[in-house]
């Protein structure tokens, strides 16, 4: 599974990130655009549970997450 990002959000929260690991899916939070490590992370089991997540807390769609390329 790729790393997915969000822009999109009702928190006034600049981006999220969603990587899954073995363990299960983090949540990264970056505040600001200036940013450089995130301000707040999550882990989730799912990645279900973890759109569900970043929709209650930080009203993020379902539809705004993209795939992005990691080194």
């Amino acid at each position: 599974m790729k790393v997915l990002e969000s822009f999109d959000n009702t928190a006034g929260l600049f981006r999220l990130v969603l990587e899954p690991q073995a363990e299960g899916v983090y949540i990264f939070v970056f505040e600001t655009e200036a940013s450089t490590f995130p301000e707040r992370d999550y882990l989730e089991n799912t990645l279900i549970d973890a759109f569900e997540l970043c929709d209650e807390d930080f009203g993020v769609p379902r539809g705004s997450w993209r795939a992005v390329e990691t080194r």
